[in-house]
């Protein structure tokens, strides 16, 4: 914030610095300092805060969740939910052991609250539910009882061979270049998360509703797949549907070569 602030005539005249340059250098920085923690009070003072927690569907907390809160859509959508639509991400913040979550420095407003696990068994309210907690943010106010309910769903797992060694080495949890998508009876794609990976195979992991058909895909513009039965893999994927309180078997995919 130093550039910001405009020194006073007096500020810059010896009489005032001292007579030395040290003291001079001291006193000026001493104005900037305080005139910055004036600036962020009044940041602070023109922002709110949010806190909740984040529990299951049965009430029991999802510890460490990655809680997403973003402003509430400026305009309406035919879209109706799932998913729940939400304007551009505000901020994130992780929730503790027992589920609960604070965040500070949110503008006056209107917001929805999402959630996420590093580890898949839950879905995130604005990917799968019906809706999703929304608040409003006070100026210098806390707004408290936020709930997000992430409810539990099935795992799918994916594994891939791929003993040819074709796949390229990948940092993180997804590779641009061979994607594992479920797909929603809305045409929504969403990525299943690489889990673990060797030379020669990955596994891959998420989750879906219970009872809920999606579709599963193989998104590669460079490598052919095959199923367990040793056929190319479908294109359009395969329907996979978990009844509730199940999980669906492993689904095993061979990268057979490249296009």
């Amino acid at each position: 914030m130093r550039h910001l602030v405009v020194l006073p005539p007096k500020l810059n005249a010896p009489t005032v610095c001292g007579r030395t340059g040290a003291q001079c250098i001291r006193r000026r920085w001493l104005y900037l300092v305080t005139l910055a923690g004036v600036g962020t009070q009044a940041l602070l003072a023109a922002s709110g805060s949010v806190a909740g927690s984040v529990v299951d569907d049965s009430g029991r907390a999802v510890p460490s969740a990655h809680v997403l809160i973003s402003y509430a859509p400026s305009i309406r959508t035919a879209i109706t939910a799932p998913p729940v639509i939400t304007g551009p991400l505000a901020t994130t913040v992780a929730a503790d052991g027992n589920g609960a979550f604070h965040a500070d420095g949110l503008a006056p407003g209107q917001y929805i609250a999402c959630a996420e696990t590093a580890s898949p068994g839950y879905l995130d309210p604005c990917h799968w539910a019906n809706s999703a907690p929304a608040f409003t943010v006070s100026a210098g106010q806390t707004t408290s009882g936020v709930s997000i309910i992430m409810a539990k769903g099935s795992v799918l797992h994916v594994h891939v061979d791929d003993p040819q060694q074709l796949l390229k080495p990948v940092t993180g949890t997804i590779d641009l270049d061979f994607q594992i998508h479920v797909v929603t009876p809305k045409g929504l794609h969403y990525s299943a998360p690489l889990q673990s990976s060797t030379a020669v195979a990955r596994d891959h992991a998420i989750t879906i509703p219970f009872g809920t058909p999606v579709n599963l895909r193989v998104l590669s513009a460079h490598y052919t797949v095959n199923d367990q039965s040793g056929k190319s893999f479908a294109a359009q994927g395969t329907t996979i549907n978990a009844p509730a309180g199940t999980t669906p078997g492993v689904v095993m995919l061979t990268v057979t070569g490249k296009k």
